[in-house]
Protein backbone atom coordinates (compact mmCIF):
# COMPACT_ATOMS: atom_id res chain seq x y z
CA UNK A 1 0.00 0.00 0.00
CA UNK A 2 1.40 3.37 -1.01
CA UNK A 3 0.70 6.26 1.34
CA UNK A 4 0.64 9.94 0.54
CA UNK A 5 3.12 12.04 2.49
CA UNK A 6 0.35 13.47 4.66
CA UNK A 7 -1.01 9.98 5.43
CA UNK A 8 2.46 8.76 6.41
CA UNK A 9 2.98 11.78 8.67
CA UNK A 10 -0.43 11.36 10.30
CA UNK A 11 0.46 7.75 11.18
CA UNK A 12 3.81 8.78 12.63
CA UNK A 13 4.31 8.76 16.37
CA UNK A 14 7.27 8.47 18.72
CA UNK A 15 7.59 4.84 19.93
CA UNK A 16 8.98 3.96 23.31
CA UNK A 17 9.74 0.38 22.33
CA UNK A 18 11.35 -0.68 19.09
CA UNK A 19 11.45 -4.01 17.29
CA UNK A 20 14.84 -5.71 17.20
CA UNK A 21 14.75 -5.62 13.38
CA UNK A 22 17.81 -3.71 12.10
CA UNK A 23 17.50 -0.89 9.61
CA UNK A 24 18.79 -1.62 6.12
CA UNK A 25 21.72 0.55 5.00
CA UNK A 26 19.76 1.62 1.89
CA UNK A 27 16.89 2.84 4.10
CA UNK A 28 19.29 4.83 6.26
CA UNK A 29 20.81 6.30 3.10
CA UNK A 30 17.33 7.36 1.87
CA UNK A 31 16.46 8.94 5.22
CA UNK A 32 19.63 11.00 5.35
CA UNK A 33 19.49 11.82 1.64
CA UNK A 34 16.09 13.42 2.30
CA UNK A 35 17.62 15.43 5.16
CA UNK A 36 20.46 16.49 2.87
CA UNK A 37 18.00 18.22 0.55
CA UNK A 38 16.59 20.51 3.22
CA UNK A 39 16.67 24.21 2.44
CA UNK A 40 19.15 26.29 4.42
CA UNK A 41 20.03 29.93 4.80
CA UNK A 42 22.57 30.87 2.14
CA UNK A 43 22.88 27.13 1.34
CA UNK A 44 25.18 26.65 4.34
CA UNK A 45 23.75 23.20 5.16
CA UNK A 46 24.75 23.32 8.84
CA UNK A 47 23.24 19.97 9.86
CA UNK A 48 25.41 17.07 10.89
CA UNK A 49 24.30 13.60 11.96
CA UNK A 50 26.39 11.08 13.89
CA UNK A 51 24.78 7.66 13.33
CA UNK A 52 25.34 4.79 15.76
CA UNK A 53 24.04 1.23 15.52
CA UNK A 54 23.03 -1.12 18.28
CA UNK A 55 25.87 -3.41 19.31
CA UNK A 56 28.64 -0.86 18.71
CA UNK A 57 30.79 1.02 21.19
CA UNK A 58 29.62 4.36 19.74
CA UNK A 59 26.00 3.37 20.37
CA UNK A 60 26.86 2.64 24.02
CA UNK A 61 28.56 6.03 24.33
CA UNK A 62 25.47 7.77 22.94
CA UNK A 63 23.21 5.80 25.28
CA UNK A 64 25.38 6.97 28.17
CA UNK A 65 24.56 10.64 27.55
CA UNK A 66 20.77 10.13 27.64
CA UNK A 67 18.63 11.14 30.61
CA UNK A 68 17.44 8.18 32.72
CA UNK A 69 13.88 8.48 31.38
CA UNK A 70 15.04 8.24 27.77
CA UNK A 71 17.66 5.61 28.51
CA UNK A 72 14.99 3.25 29.83
CA UNK A 73 13.38 2.81 26.40
CA UNK A 74 15.90 4.17 23.86
CA UNK A 75 18.16 1.13 24.24
CA UNK A 76 15.60 -0.84 22.18
CA UNK A 77 16.15 1.35 19.08
CA UNK A 78 18.41 -0.25 16.46
CA UNK A 79 19.85 3.17 15.55
CA UNK A 80 20.61 6.25 17.63
CA UNK A 81 21.64 9.50 15.98
CA UNK A 82 23.21 12.61 17.45
CA UNK A 83 21.96 15.60 15.45
CA UNK A 84 24.09 18.73 15.64
CA UNK A 85 24.24 22.18 14.10
CA UNK A 86 27.31 24.04 12.86
CA UNK A 87 26.82 27.40 14.55
CA UNK A 88 29.84 28.82 12.75
CA UNK A 89 31.70 28.01 9.56
CA UNK A 90 34.24 29.67 7.27
CA UNK A 91 31.66 32.44 6.60
CA UNK A 92 31.31 33.22 10.31
CA UNK A 93 28.44 32.73 12.77
CA UNK A 94 25.25 31.13 11.47
CA UNK A 95 22.18 32.50 13.25
CA UNK A 96 19.93 30.11 11.31
CA UNK A 97 21.77 26.86 12.03
CA UNK A 98 19.13 25.56 14.46
CA UNK A 99 16.30 26.43 12.09
CA UNK A 100 18.06 24.69 9.23
CA UNK A 101 18.80 21.59 11.33
CA UNK A 102 15.09 21.53 12.20
CA UNK A 103 14.19 21.55 8.51
CA UNK A 104 16.61 18.70 7.85
CA UNK A 105 15.10 16.73 10.75
CA UNK A 106 11.63 17.37 9.33
CA UNK A 107 12.59 15.90 5.97
CA UNK A 108 14.32 13.02 7.74
CA UNK A 109 11.02 12.39 9.57
CA UNK A 110 8.99 12.52 6.36
CA UNK A 111 11.25 10.04 4.56
CA UNK A 112 11.37 7.72 7.56
CA UNK A 113 7.57 7.82 7.84
CA UNK A 114 7.25 6.94 4.16
CA UNK A 115 9.41 3.86 4.84
CA UNK A 116 7.46 2.83 7.95
CA UNK A 117 10.42 3.77 10.16
CA UNK A 118 9.64 5.77 13.26
CA UNK A 119 11.93 8.45 14.72
CA UNK A 120 11.71 9.57 18.33
CA UNK A 121 13.47 12.88 18.99
CA UNK A 122 14.96 13.42 22.44
CA UNK A 123 15.95 16.66 24.12
CA UNK A 124 16.73 14.78 27.34
CA UNK A 125 20.46 14.23 27.08
CA UNK A 126 23.63 15.78 28.46
CA UNK A 127 24.81 18.08 25.69
CA UNK A 128 28.20 18.78 27.25
CA UNK A 129 28.85 15.11 27.85
CA UNK A 130 27.90 14.36 24.23
CA UNK A 131 30.29 17.09 23.09
CA UNK A 132 33.08 15.54 25.19
CA UNK A 133 32.36 11.88 24.36
CA UNK A 134 32.31 12.47 20.60
CA UNK A 135 34.93 15.22 20.43
CA UNK A 136 32.67 17.91 18.98
CA UNK A 137 34.44 21.17 18.25
CA UNK A 138 33.19 24.36 19.97
CA UNK A 139 31.29 25.60 16.89
CA UNK A 140 29.19 22.40 16.71
CA UNK A 141 26.09 22.39 18.91
CA UNK A 142 24.53 19.03 19.87
CA UNK A 143 20.77 19.57 19.59
CA UNK A 144 18.86 16.30 19.73
CA UNK A 145 19.28 12.54 19.83
CA UNK A 146 17.06 10.59 17.45
CA UNK A 147 16.03 6.97 17.96
CA UNK A 148 15.19 5.25 14.66
CA UNK A 149 13.51 1.92 14.09
CA UNK A 150 10.33 -0.05 13.62
CA UNK A 151 7.80 -0.04 16.47
CA UNK A 152 7.96 -3.08 18.73
CA UNK A 153 5.22 -5.70 18.43
CA UNK A 154 3.77 -4.70 21.80
CA UNK A 155 3.99 -0.97 21.06
CA UNK A 156 0.48 0.15 20.12
CA UNK A 157 0.32 3.45 18.24
CA UNK A 158 -0.46 6.19 20.70
CA UNK A 159 -3.29 8.59 20.13
CA UNK A 160 -1.87 11.90 19.04
CA UNK A 161 -3.66 15.18 18.83
CA UNK A 162 -2.77 18.37 17.05
CA UNK A 163 -4.08 21.89 17.42
CA UNK A 164 -6.67 22.69 14.76
CA UNK A 165 -5.23 24.36 11.68
CA UNK A 166 -7.17 27.58 12.33
CA UNK A 167 -5.28 28.01 15.63
CA UNK A 168 -1.91 27.74 13.90
CA UNK A 169 -2.25 29.52 10.58
CA UNK A 170 -3.21 33.16 10.33
CA UNK A 171 -3.97 35.26 7.30
CA UNK A 172 -3.08 38.93 6.88
CA UNK A 173 -3.14 39.69 10.64
CA UNK A 174 -1.88 37.99 13.79
CA UNK A 175 -4.45 35.63 15.35
CA UNK A 176 -6.84 36.09 12.44
CA UNK A 177 -7.41 32.49 11.29
CA UNK A 178 -6.84 31.85 7.61
CA UNK A 179 -10.17 31.72 5.81
CA UNK A 180 -9.39 28.25 4.44
CA UNK A 181 -8.03 26.83 7.71
CA UNK A 182 -11.43 25.62 8.99
CA UNK A 183 -11.83 23.14 6.13
CA UNK A 184 -11.03 19.47 6.62
CA UNK A 185 -7.80 18.56 4.86
CA UNK A 186 -7.77 15.22 3.09
CA UNK A 187 -4.62 13.42 2.05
Amino acid sequence: MTLTLLEALRRRYSPRKYASRPLAPQDLALIFEAARWAPSAFNRQPWRFLVTRQGTEAYQRLLAVLSPGNLSWARTAPVLVLAAALEEDERGPNRYALHDLGLACGLLTAQAAALGIYPHFMAGFDKEKAREVFGLPPHVRPVTVIALGYPGPDEPPRERTRHPLHELVFEEAWERPASWAHQEVRA
